[in-house]
């Protein structure tokens, strides 16, 4: 019986499509999978949580770099991080990822 679950639990996965690409359609949402990709290279102690000094060295490292930076490191912060610790984590910046509308509209404000 054991085998037979195993064996239809691998072909169930082995059919499915998966999400595929992401496929950014403004410069925000360009700008908010960036920050996904560089999550754990601006980790620099390694926690799982960015704090506003790894923010801010992350952000200073983009600077002079043809994605010019509208940002600031208390702006990252204020849309980030929903628990309000003053610290961003992984599940907090995937969130934010799905309020790139209300993240256009603060950069045009």
């Amino acid at each position: 019986m054991k085998i037979r679950l195993l064996l239809f639990a691998a072909l169930c996965s082995s059919c499915s499509q998966g999400l595929g690409p992401v496929v950014p359609k403004t410069k925000v949402e360009r700008q908010m999978i960036g920050l996904l990709q560089k999550f754990d290279r601006w980790d620099y102690d390694g926690d799982g949580q960015l704090d506003s000094g790894e923010i801010t060295q992350g952000i200073d490292s983009l600077r002079g770099k043809p994605q010019q930076v509208s940002y600031t490191t208390a702006d990252v912060i204020d849309f980030y991080d929903t628990n309000r610790d003053q610290k961003i984590s992984m599940m907090e910046a995937q969130a934010g990822y799905k309020r790139s509308a209300e993240a256009e509209s603060r950069l045009q404000h």
